[in-house]
């Protein structure tokens, strides 16, 4: 496994590696592809939808992709959507390894069309819940500006912003603020995202999953070194111990997997609220007790400080732009 990601590096950078075997290298990227089509969906049906292919060839493809790099990456003993361990080492060095090529063809592309172009390291759900309307908000406003969007967990979006190779951060917040370690750059608060209970109904509309003393209660969780599973652990689940019998049956850092497992009923999940609206509003999932805790995350903006006087760069301006919706209250979501 040692040569497994300086080898997709060379895929995806070197031309040679496209002119000497242009069909295979461009295979293993749809391969790559697919695979992280499957975890923003969550199952292999709605996967296969969204690459617009028949399940079973969906299916095959990931496979393919197993098959050539000589591991397995999805555990298939697992009810519902489960990576195997290294399936989970590796995901976010796949993705980042994709966005790596997708960003640089962009980057050619504007700077052939003149077009000026900026990048955003974003929180994997942020990008699924604050950033489309971010998007819209730009391409309204901000015409002669491409924002690009580099999507990775917490910790991997700030390494990159910190490491100058993004002009912006979207993230949430932990307990303090992440400008307490970033001296040189500038805060934006956009807002707050809710963490709250949820559960998949009855044919009754009752949830499946509720706490009772006298039963367990099945709990999908995150790692607990992940930034939702700060939060769970932190905040969720300590008033609750004491009180009821409360079992993580499942468990991954996948925000979007863990909400196809509650809604697929296999237990009940604290989940962003924008992440949800839909479902909550179609009845789909209900809050779980209004007495169990909810936690307000704060959603920031950062920058790079300007240095000098007045400034015409293109992430100005976008900043501008956000900084004067914020300061309206209407976060661009």
């Amino acid at each position: 496994m040692g040569m497994l990601l300086p080898s997709w590096r060379r895929l995806l950078i070197l031309p040679t590696s496209f002119r000497s075997q242009p069909r295979a290298s461009l295979m293993k990227l749809i391969w790559l592809e697919d695979f992280l089509a499957l975890l923003q969906a969550g199952t292999f049906s709605r996967a296969a939808a969204m690459r617009n292919i028949t399940q079973p060839a969906f299916s095959r493809r990931i496979q393919m992709l197993e098959e050539w790099l000589g591991v397995q990456l999805i555990d298939r003993g697992s009810a519902g959507l489960r990576l195997t361990p290294l399936g989970e080492r590796y995901t976010h060095e796949f993705r980042a390894l994709l966005m790596q090529a997708q960003e640089l063809r962009n980057r050619i592309q504007a700077d052939q069309q003149g077009a000026r172009r900026i990048l955003i390291a974003a929180q994997h759900t942020l990008t699924i819940t604050w950033l489309p309307g971010m998007l819209r908000l730009a391409q309204q406003h901000a015409s002669g500006v491409e924002l690009g969007v580099d999507s990775q967990d917490r910790g991997q979006s700030i390494a990159r912003f910190a490491a100058g190779e993004a002009s912006l951060l979207l993230c949430m917040e932990d307990d303090v603020p992440l400008e307490a370690t970033l001296p040189h750059a500038q805060r934006l608060p956009l807002g707050v995202e809710r963490i709250i209970a949820v559960s998949a109904v009855t044919a009754g509309g009752s949830p499946v999953h509720s706490l009772h003393a006298s039963r367990s209660t099945r709990l999908l969780g995150y790692p607990a070194q992940s930034f939702m599973g700060a939060i769970l652990y932190r905040h969720c689940l300590p008033p609750l111990m004491d009180r009821y019998d409360v079992r993580v049956v499942q468990e991954s850092g996948f925000v979007a997997g863990i909400k196809e497992m509650a809604l697929a009923g296999m237990g009940m999940a604290w989940l962003p609220e924008r992440l949800i609206i839909r479902e909550l509003k179609t009845g789909t999932l209900v809050r779980v007790g209004r007495e169990l805790p909810e936690v307000e995350v704060p959603v920031s903006l950062y920058r790079m400080a300007p240095r000098g006087a007045a400034s015409a760069s293109a992430t100005d301006q976008i900043w501008n732009l956000f900084e004067e919706r914020a300061q309206q209250a209407a976060p661009p979501v």
